[in-house]
Protein backbone atom coordinates (compact mmCIF):
# COMPACT_ATOMS: atom_id res chain seq x y z
CA UNK A 1 0.00 0.00 0.00
CA UNK A 2 3.09 2.43 0.82
CA UNK A 3 4.48 1.31 -2.14
CA UNK A 4 1.30 2.06 -4.70
CA UNK A 5 0.96 5.63 -2.05
CA UNK A 6 4.90 6.72 -3.06
CA UNK A 7 4.63 5.66 -6.98
CA UNK A 8 1.02 7.65 -6.72
CA UNK A 9 3.26 10.57 -5.58
CA UNK A 10 5.88 10.42 -7.78
CA UNK A 11 3.60 10.41 -10.61
CA UNK A 12 1.96 13.46 -9.32
CA UNK A 13 4.98 15.11 -8.84
CA UNK A 14 6.25 14.79 -12.21
CA UNK A 15 2.40 15.77 -13.31
CA UNK A 16 2.84 19.16 -12.08
CA UNK A 17 6.49 19.58 -13.16
CA UNK A 18 5.13 18.90 -16.69
CA UNK A 19 2.31 21.26 -16.41
CA UNK A 20 5.01 23.92 -15.17
CA UNK A 21 6.93 23.25 -17.89
CA UNK A 22 4.38 24.29 -20.35
CA UNK A 23 2.70 27.45 -18.42
CA UNK A 24 4.73 30.77 -20.14
CA UNK A 25 4.95 32.51 -16.63
CA UNK A 26 6.52 35.67 -16.46
CA UNK A 27 10.10 35.96 -15.38
CA UNK A 28 10.90 37.42 -12.25
CA UNK A 29 10.61 41.17 -12.00
CA UNK A 30 13.79 43.47 -11.23
CA UNK A 31 10.86 46.08 -9.91
CA UNK A 32 10.06 46.51 -6.32
CA UNK A 33 6.43 44.39 -5.48
CA UNK A 34 5.04 48.28 -4.95
CA UNK A 35 6.61 49.91 -7.97
CA UNK A 36 5.20 46.60 -9.88
CA UNK A 37 1.49 47.31 -8.33
CA UNK A 38 1.81 50.79 -9.04
CA UNK A 39 2.32 49.49 -12.69
CA UNK A 40 0.00 46.84 -13.04
CA UNK A 41 -2.85 49.74 -11.57
CA UNK A 42 -1.37 52.81 -14.16
CA UNK A 43 -1.93 50.01 -16.75
CA UNK A 44 -5.50 48.78 -15.75
CA UNK A 45 -6.89 52.54 -14.80
CA UNK A 46 -8.61 52.92 -18.42
CA UNK A 47 -6.35 54.92 -20.19
CA UNK A 48 -4.77 54.15 -23.70
CA UNK A 49 -1.59 55.66 -22.18
CA UNK A 50 -1.25 53.90 -18.93
CA UNK A 51 -1.81 50.40 -20.85
CA UNK A 52 0.57 51.34 -23.67
CA UNK A 53 3.38 52.57 -21.00
CA UNK A 54 2.80 50.11 -18.82
CA UNK A 55 3.23 47.31 -21.84
CA UNK A 56 6.07 49.03 -23.24
CA UNK A 57 8.03 49.29 -19.40
CA UNK A 58 6.82 45.37 -19.65
CA UNK A 59 8.36 44.72 -22.93
CA UNK A 60 11.95 46.70 -21.88
CA UNK A 61 12.11 43.82 -19.30
CA UNK A 62 11.13 41.22 -21.69
CA UNK A 63 8.05 40.37 -19.51
CA UNK A 64 5.71 38.78 -21.47
CA UNK A 65 2.27 40.43 -19.59
CA UNK A 66 3.47 43.29 -22.52
CA UNK A 67 1.18 41.68 -24.33
CA UNK A 68 -2.29 41.94 -22.00
CA UNK A 69 -1.13 45.22 -21.99
CA UNK A 70 -0.48 46.76 -25.32
CA UNK A 71 -4.07 44.84 -26.09
CA UNK A 72 -5.42 46.81 -23.70
CA UNK A 73 -3.68 49.44 -25.31
CA UNK A 74 -5.17 48.65 -28.75
CA UNK A 75 -9.08 49.04 -27.72
CA UNK A 76 -8.71 51.40 -25.40
CA UNK A 77 -11.73 54.28 -26.01
CA UNK A 78 -11.87 57.01 -27.16
CA UNK A 79 -10.34 55.94 -30.18
CA UNK A 80 -6.93 57.86 -31.60
CA UNK A 81 -4.57 57.37 -34.30
CA UNK A 82 -2.20 56.63 -31.30
CA UNK A 83 -4.80 52.61 -30.32
CA UNK A 84 -2.34 51.87 -33.73
CA UNK A 85 0.63 51.62 -32.27
CA UNK A 86 -0.18 49.11 -29.98
CA UNK A 87 -1.88 47.18 -32.90
CA UNK A 88 1.31 47.34 -34.67
CA UNK A 89 3.26 46.14 -31.76
CA UNK A 90 1.21 42.98 -31.13
CA UNK A 91 1.68 42.26 -35.09
CA UNK A 92 5.74 42.90 -34.46
CA UNK A 93 5.34 40.83 -31.23
CA UNK A 94 3.70 37.49 -33.05
CA UNK A 95 4.90 37.19 -36.31
CA UNK A 96 8.32 37.49 -34.38
CA UNK A 97 7.62 35.28 -31.38
CA UNK A 98 10.12 38.04 -29.22
CA UNK A 99 9.82 40.60 -27.80
CA UNK A 100 11.75 44.21 -29.16
CA UNK A 101 14.83 43.52 -26.29
CA UNK A 102 14.88 40.16 -26.41
CA UNK A 103 18.75 40.15 -27.16
CA UNK A 104 20.17 42.20 -24.54
CA UNK A 105 22.03 40.82 -21.82
CA UNK A 106 21.98 43.12 -19.16
CA UNK A 107 17.74 42.45 -18.49
CA UNK A 108 16.00 39.40 -18.09
CA UNK A 109 16.22 36.32 -20.09
CA UNK A 110 14.28 36.41 -22.88
CA UNK A 111 10.82 34.07 -22.41
CA UNK A 112 9.98 31.31 -25.19
CA UNK A 113 7.11 33.03 -27.53
CA UNK A 114 5.35 30.95 -30.16
CA UNK A 115 4.96 33.08 -33.01
CA UNK A 116 1.74 33.03 -34.22
CA UNK A 117 1.15 34.24 -38.07
CA UNK A 118 -2.44 33.93 -37.37
CA UNK A 119 -2.51 36.59 -34.72
CA UNK A 120 0.16 38.48 -36.00
CA UNK A 121 -1.18 39.18 -39.73
CA UNK A 122 -4.84 40.24 -37.91
CA UNK A 123 -3.14 42.70 -36.12
CA UNK A 124 -0.78 44.04 -38.29
CA UNK A 125 -3.75 44.22 -40.77
CA UNK A 126 -5.51 45.99 -38.42
CA UNK A 127 -2.57 48.36 -37.97
CA UNK A 128 -2.55 49.40 -41.53
CA UNK A 129 -5.92 49.57 -42.54
CA UNK A 130 -6.31 52.52 -39.47
CA UNK A 131 -3.52 53.93 -41.05
CA UNK A 132 -0.45 53.30 -39.24
CA UNK A 133 2.66 53.46 -42.04
CA UNK A 134 5.08 51.09 -40.22
CA UNK A 135 2.70 48.33 -40.42
CA UNK A 136 2.82 49.08 -44.58
CA UNK A 137 6.36 47.63 -44.46
CA UNK A 138 6.30 45.11 -41.32
CA UNK A 139 3.30 43.33 -43.86
CA UNK A 140 5.56 43.94 -47.07
CA UNK A 141 8.51 42.40 -45.45
CA UNK A 142 6.51 39.59 -43.46
CA UNK A 143 4.81 38.07 -46.81
CA UNK A 144 8.17 38.55 -48.84
CA UNK A 145 9.79 36.56 -46.11
CA UNK A 146 6.87 33.91 -46.52
CA UNK A 147 7.40 33.95 -50.05
CA UNK A 148 3.75 35.51 -50.63
CA UNK A 149 4.98 37.87 -53.47
CA UNK A 150 1.58 38.85 -54.43
CA UNK A 151 0.72 40.38 -50.87
CA UNK A 152 3.84 41.70 -50.05
CA UNK A 153 3.69 43.74 -53.25
CA UNK A 154 0.40 45.39 -52.62
CA UNK A 155 1.81 46.50 -49.22
CA UNK A 156 4.87 47.96 -51.35
CA UNK A 157 3.16 49.52 -53.24
CA UNK A 158 0.77 51.19 -50.74
CA UNK A 159 3.66 52.03 -48.92
CA UNK A 160 4.99 54.03 -52.24
CA UNK A 161 1.93 55.76 -52.73
CA UNK A 162 1.71 56.80 -49.15
CA UNK A 163 5.47 58.25 -49.29
CA UNK A 164 5.25 59.51 -52.92
CA UNK A 165 7.91 57.10 -53.87
CA UNK A 166 9.01 57.54 -57.49
CA UNK A 167 8.82 54.22 -59.59
CA UNK A 168 12.16 54.61 -60.32
CA UNK A 169 13.36 54.65 -56.81
CA UNK A 170 11.04 52.26 -55.42
CA UNK A 171 12.56 48.74 -56.24
CA UNK A 172 9.55 47.74 -58.00
CA UNK A 173 9.93 48.01 -61.76
CA UNK A 174 12.24 45.58 -61.80
CA UNK A 175 10.15 43.24 -59.72
CA UNK A 176 6.98 43.44 -61.85
CA UNK A 177 8.18 44.82 -65.51
CA UNK A 178 7.14 44.18 -68.35
CA UNK A 179 9.13 41.65 -70.51
CA UNK A 180 8.32 43.17 -74.27
CA UNK A 181 4.14 43.12 -74.76
CA UNK A 182 4.17 40.62 -71.58
CA UNK A 183 3.18 42.23 -68.38
CA UNK A 184 4.15 40.52 -65.59
CA UNK A 185 2.29 37.59 -64.06
CA UNK A 186 1.52 39.21 -60.96
CA UNK A 187 0.38 42.50 -63.17
CA UNK A 188 -2.01 40.29 -65.08
CA UNK A 189 -3.14 38.58 -62.05
CA UNK A 190 -3.92 41.81 -60.50
CA UNK A 191 -5.40 42.90 -63.63
CA UNK A 192 -7.73 39.89 -64.36
CA UNK A 193 -9.00 40.33 -60.25
CA UNK A 194 -9.32 43.92 -60.35
CA UNK A 195 -11.59 43.31 -63.41
CA UNK A 196 -13.45 40.34 -61.52
CA UNK A 197 -14.52 43.51 -58.95
CA UNK A 198 -12.06 43.12 -56.28
CA UNK A 199 -11.51 45.99 -54.31
CA UNK A 200 -8.15 45.30 -52.85
CA UNK A 201 -7.12 43.94 -56.53
CA UNK A 202 -8.49 47.52 -57.54
CA UNK A 203 -6.24 49.63 -55.56
CA UNK A 204 -3.22 47.51 -56.38
CA UNK A 205 -3.92 47.94 -60.11
CA UNK A 206 -4.57 51.85 -59.44
CA UNK A 207 -1.11 52.27 -57.89
CA UNK A 208 0.90 50.96 -60.62
CA UNK A 209 -0.62 53.02 -62.80
CA UNK A 210 -0.28 55.97 -60.56
CA UNK A 211 3.00 55.44 -60.72
CA UNK A 212 3.68 53.63 -64.08
CA UNK A 213 4.95 50.28 -62.64
CA UNK A 214 5.02 47.49 -64.37
CA UNK A 215 2.23 49.27 -67.15
CA UNK A 216 2.53 52.44 -68.55
CA UNK A 217 1.62 55.72 -66.10
CA UNK A 218 -1.80 56.74 -66.00
CA UNK A 219 -2.94 58.53 -63.37
CA UNK A 220 -6.20 58.72 -64.60
CA UNK A 221 -7.46 55.32 -64.99
CA UNK A 222 -5.95 54.73 -61.63
CA UNK A 223 -7.87 57.71 -60.36
CA UNK A 224 -11.24 55.99 -61.81
CA UNK A 225 -9.82 52.47 -59.63
CA UNK A 226 -9.43 53.99 -56.47
CA UNK A 227 -12.86 55.53 -56.75
CA UNK A 228 -14.44 52.02 -57.71
CA UNK A 229 -12.79 50.67 -54.93
CA UNK A 230 -13.66 53.59 -52.54
CA UNK A 231 -17.43 53.48 -53.48
CA UNK A 232 -17.05 49.29 -52.13
CA UNK A 233 -15.65 50.70 -48.58
CA UNK A 234 -11.76 49.94 -49.74
CA UNK A 235 -10.35 52.59 -47.16
CA UNK A 236 -6.71 52.62 -49.12
CA UNK A 237 -9.50 53.18 -52.59
CA UNK A 238 -11.04 56.08 -50.85
CA UNK A 239 -7.20 57.74 -49.20
CA UNK A 240 -5.97 57.14 -52.57
CA UNK A 241 -8.33 58.82 -54.50
CA UNK A 242 -8.28 61.43 -51.79
CA UNK A 243 -4.66 62.20 -52.51
CA UNK A 244 -4.41 61.79 -56.13
CA UNK A 245 -7.04 64.74 -56.10
CA UNK A 246 -5.53 66.90 -53.74
CA UNK A 247 -2.14 66.35 -55.43
CA UNK A 248 -2.90 66.22 -58.90
CA UNK A 249 -1.32 64.52 -61.82
CA UNK A 250 -0.83 64.33 -65.95
CA UNK A 251 -4.56 63.59 -66.61
CA UNK A 252 -5.91 64.32 -63.25
CA UNK A 253 -6.72 68.05 -62.21
CA UNK A 254 -6.52 69.21 -58.31
CA UNK A 255 -9.58 69.38 -56.92
CA UNK A 256 -9.19 69.58 -53.09
CA UNK A 257 -13.26 69.70 -52.49
CA UNK A 258 -13.44 66.14 -53.99
CA UNK A 259 -10.22 65.27 -51.65
CA UNK A 260 -12.18 66.41 -48.53
CA UNK A 261 -15.40 64.05 -49.90
CA UNK A 262 -12.95 61.10 -50.07
CA UNK A 263 -10.74 61.81 -47.06
CA UNK A 264 -13.86 61.98 -44.87
CA UNK A 265 -15.18 58.60 -45.84
CA UNK A 266 -12.02 57.02 -45.08
CA UNK A 267 -11.20 58.99 -41.52
CA UNK A 268 -15.15 57.33 -40.85
CA UNK A 269 -13.01 54.27 -41.14
CA UNK A 270 -10.69 55.18 -38.20
CA UNK A 271 -8.13 55.77 -41.32
CA UNK A 272 -6.18 58.31 -38.95
CA UNK A 273 -4.00 59.68 -41.99
CA UNK A 274 -7.09 60.77 -43.59
CA UNK A 275 -7.61 63.01 -40.65
CA UNK A 276 -7.41 66.89 -42.00
CA UNK A 277 -4.58 67.53 -39.74
CA UNK A 278 -2.61 64.93 -41.99
CA UNK A 279 -3.45 65.30 -45.43
CA UNK A 280 -3.63 68.40 -45.92
CA UNK A 281 0.43 68.05 -45.03
CA UNK A 282 -0.03 65.03 -47.53
CA UNK A 283 -1.35 66.67 -50.59
CA UNK A 284 1.40 69.93 -50.24
CA UNK A 285 3.98 70.03 -52.83
CA UNK A 286 7.34 68.03 -52.02
CA UNK A 287 10.00 69.83 -51.07
CA UNK A 288 12.33 69.25 -53.86
CA UNK A 289 10.82 68.38 -57.22
CA UNK A 290 12.82 66.54 -59.75
CA UNK A 291 11.65 66.82 -63.62
CA UNK A 292 10.66 63.47 -64.99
Amino acid sequence: MQHRTGRNAALAALLCLGLAACQTLPPPSPLPPAQLQGLEQRGTDGSFEGAFDTAQTFERFNDPRAIAYYERAAAATPWTFHNTRAEEALGRIWISGTLRYADSPHINPAPVLRASWRRGERWSLAAANHGNPYAFFDLAKAYRERGDAQRALRWDLRAMVYQRYASSSSGLPGAVAATGDTVHPLVARIQRRAAAGDAGAQVDLGALLEKGVGLPRDPARALQLYQRAGEQGNVFGQYFAGLLLGRGAPGVEKDTDAATHWFARAEAQHFYMAAPSYWKKAVEPPFFIFSE
